[in-house]
């Protein structure tokens, strides 16, 4: 059975906070999103863009959450065609559930467990067609964990996630993408050896400047854990702590780079080959084609004949012969005429 086109994506991501309230203005001044209840009165918060489209949610940390461990943090969920099939994948592979799935009224169905190594996920199947809001502004997920690749064998059976070849990022550290076979959609690495870093997914948000969203982080209470710096394929990233010390991350791609996509309307550009509608160019060329009705040639021919016949005026220039008589009356000093006649009385008397 084919699953649907979210299936192995992160379509969601929630906020579980300590104080929701005091802390959805920062990421909202970070990001220009808006926050606002699920419904009147609901504790639940729904982060949107300015277009009012759902991106991502806010709650607070249950205590019973806390009881088992649980720390406040951004939860990415992935898509499932069906979560219960999921979980139950999941739970013979080694995770564990964290929340049973249930059905959400009007949002769908879903599921929290906790995987092999102890990192927490969602699972999530959406009551209508998922939207791509979220995973535009959410366009990197990080998974930190004990061991990459048995980590990454969990996920893989779940969700069909095709890894690409491992990058030695130096110090040891190995870095590996993965996908769906298209663009990939986040990264693994194992945390060193006596780091006490927690495993746990990081989502990376979308911003103009990472360098610029540090500053603001900064400004608004919240910590630079890490950058802003480069990372390979082009971008920036900076990881951060928010005011409450729960970790996000932002990533930028350089202008040169994030053009192409802005650009895409252009491909709309096989609608103007209505441009053959502009085909009385052939008739241009018809015109083209009369041009030698204005050959007016002709006429330069007979100009042509006209300079002749004034080329010819030499002929009508007695005007030097009779210089010439003016010259014989002078003398046979330049005549030549003098000596041919010289020449012919010998003729004679032969």
């Amino acid at each position: 059975m084919a699953q649907p086109s979210y299936h192995g994506r992160f379509i969601w991501q929630e906020l579980l906070a300590n104080d929701p309230e005091a802390v959805t203005g920062f990421y909202c001044r970070l990001f220009s999103w808006q926050a606002r209840p699920m419904s009147p009165g609901s504790p639940y918060t729904i982060f949107s863009a300015g277009d009012g489209v759902p991106l991502a949610g806010a709650m607070r940390l249950s205590d019973e959450a806390r009881s088992m461990g649980a720390k406040a943090q951004w939860l990415g969920y992935i898509g499932s065609g069906d979560v219960d099939a999921t979980v139950a994948k999941a739970l013979a592979l080694g995770a564990w559930t964290l929340k049973p799935a249930e059905d959400v009224a009007g949002v769908g169905r879903a599921a929290v467990l906790i995987d092999p190594q102890g990192v927490r996920f969602g699972v999530y199947r959406p009551a209508a067609t998922a939207s791509a809001a979220t995973a535009s502004a959410f366009d990197w997920n990080e998974l930190a964990t004990r061991d990459r690749e048995p980590a990454f064998g969990f996920y893989r059976q779940l969700f069909g996630w095709i890894a690409k070849p491992p990058m030695d990022m130096g110090g040891g550290m190995t870095y590996q993408t993965f996908g769906l076979g298209g663009p990939d959609i986040g990264g693994i690495y194992t945390i060193p050896a006596g780091n006490p870093m927690a495993p746990s997914w990081l989502p990376y948000m979308h911003h103009a400047s990472a360098d610029k969203v540090a500053l603001a982080a900064v400004a608004g209470g919240g910590k630079v854990g890490n950058g802003p710096m480069d990372v390979p394929g082009g971008g920036r990233i900076v990881q951060l702590l928010d005011p409450q010390g729960v970790m996000f991350a932002a990533h930028s791609m350089p202008a040169a780079m994030a053009k192409p996509a802005e650009a895409k309307p252009a491909a709309a550009k096989p609608a103007a080959k209505a441009m053959p509608k502009a085909k009385p160019k052939p008739k241009a060329k018809a015109k083209a084609k009369a041009k030698p009705k204005a050959r007016a040639k002709p006429k330069a021919k007979a100009k042509a004949k006209a300079k002749a016949k004034a080329r010819a005026k030499p002929k009508a220039r007695a005007k030097p012969r009779s210089k010439a008589k003016a010259r014989k009356a002078k003398g046979p000093a330049r005549g030549r005429r003098p000596a041919r006649r010289a020449g012919r009385k010998p003729a004679r008397k032969k």
